[in-house]
Formats: C-alpha cells, structure tokens, sequence
C-alpha cells in the first residue's frame, strides 16, 4: 500500500477546518497552493471548498441558534421582573 500524498491533504485540511484548527481562508490559500503544484487535484480542491462552505453554514446556524436562545432568556427575563415588579407595586399599595 502505498502513501497517497493528495489523500492526506485534502483530508487533513477538510479536518482540520471541521474541527476549527484552522481559519476557513487560510484553508483555502493552502488548498489553492496545493493545487498550483500539483499536490491535490481541481476534485479535491472543490471538497475543501465545500467543506469550508459547510462549516460557515454550520456556524451561521449555530450563532443565530444561540442569538435566538439568548433572545428567549432575555424575554423570559423582561417578563419575570415584569410580574415581580407587579407584585411588588401590588403589595406595597395594600399598606
């Protein structure tokens, strides 16, 4: 079994972008300097570019998750001091 040099690249970038070791545009100047010497072919270029475009997707999906959970709380929040506020006004107007 031989060494297949293109393989490892290809898969040590697409990793390494999927476990965020590595930023998604360093990635891609690495993966284009591949190609340039022949090291990966224009394939295996095009999956590092679709898993640094899955990983930005992933990402988007991950902060406006986290944008929209953060929002919730705040809501949450807004409405318990509301309803504590209220009770506090309503007690304090029975003295």
């Amino acid at each position: 079994m031989s060494f297949d040099l293109s393989k490892f690249l290809t898969e040590g970038l697409i990793s390494s972008i999927n476990n965020g070791l590595i930023p998604s545009d360093l990635a891609t100047a690495y993966a284009g300097n591949y190609l340039v010497k022949s090291l990966i072919t224009q394939t295996q270029f095009n999956q590092v570019s679709d898993a640094i475009v899955a990983y930005k997707a992933a990402q988007a999906e991950a902060t406006a998750k986290d944008s929209k959970e953060a929002q919730e709380v705040a809501k949450q929040a807004a409405s318990s001091l509301a309803t504590q506020t209220e009770t506090t006004v309503d007690h304090s107007s029975t003295h």
